[in-house]
């Protein structure tokens, strides 16, 4: 749960978030989970870049952990598009190079962030766009506190490689920022939705993605995007300045 608050020493608006655990968790679990907010914590305090939601310090509040983070009055891409529905191509674009820039940016700290999705998206209400939710991300020499077994990340934003059970790189993050475009321009992400998870995971990892009608000047940019082999996508870099593009008109 995230809580808005006031930082009395340093008087400023922050919000917290606290980690509630799940009734039922063995110690061991209880543990893990509190290790993955600490993790959480650590990597996301790693990354200072104006397009994504820092992480000031972590505290211990009846001996559970709770991040300090930045407070951003905004609304999430997702609840944006829940509220207008798809929206115009280059208003996407100008949304989608701002997380680009700064996934750019983690990636040269050696940070994947995994989850990247519409509900991770903050739109701010100056116009700035952040990205939030490092929770599940993977840093470089960082220890893995994910149980054997469970997968990282939200089924119909990942990419294919990921949903096959291997380990994800900055490639998969360039896949997932396609699939929150995608659905940001169509109103749906390439894989559709639906309520069971293994039948979009079974898509994901087949990489049967519907080609995008509505996204105009970013189709050929998606399209690269979304290619099945990692090594055959654009870098995050290389995105930021095609989207910056597209966003500017130049396309």
């Amino acid at each position: 749960v995230v809580w808005q608050a006031h930082d009395e020493r340093l008087h400023r608006t922050v919000a917290l978030k606290q980690l509630l655990l799940q009734p039922g968790l063995s110690k061991a679990e209880s543990h893990e989970a509190r290790e993955r907010a600490m993790r959480e914590g650590r990597i996301a305090a790693r990354l200072q870049h104006p397009n994504a939601v820092a992480v000031y310090d972590v505290v211990e509040d009846a001996g559970q952990p709770v991040l300090i983070m930045e407070y951003v009055p905004s609304k999430s891409l997702s609840a944006v598009l829940d509220e207008r529905g798809p929206l115009a191509p280059q208003e996407v674009a100008r949304i989608g190079a701002q997380v680009a820039t700064a996934l750019t940016a983690a990636h040269a700290a050696g940070i994947v962030h995994r989850d990247i999705k519409p509900g991770n998206v903050l739109l701010a209400d100056d116009g700035t766009v952040k990205i939030t939710d490092f929770g599940i991300a993977r840093a470089t020499g960082d220890v893995t506190v994910t149980a054997t077994g469970m997968l990282a990340g939200t089924p119909a934003y990942l990419a294919p490689e990921v949903a096959k059970g291997e380990s994800p790189g900055p490639p998969s993050d360039v896949f997932s920022l396609a699939s929150t475009v995608y659905a940001a321009v169509e109103g749906h992400p390439p894989f559709g939705v639906g309520e069971n998870t293994l039948a979009i995971l079974h898509a994901v990892a087949a990489c049967r993605t519907m080609p995008p009608r509505q996204a105009g000047p970013l189709t050929a940019l998606l399209m690269a995007m979304l290619r099945a082999n990692p090594n055959d996508r654009p870098t995050m870099s290389d995105v930021t300045r095609a989207l910056n593009a597209v966003a500017a008109g130049s396309t």
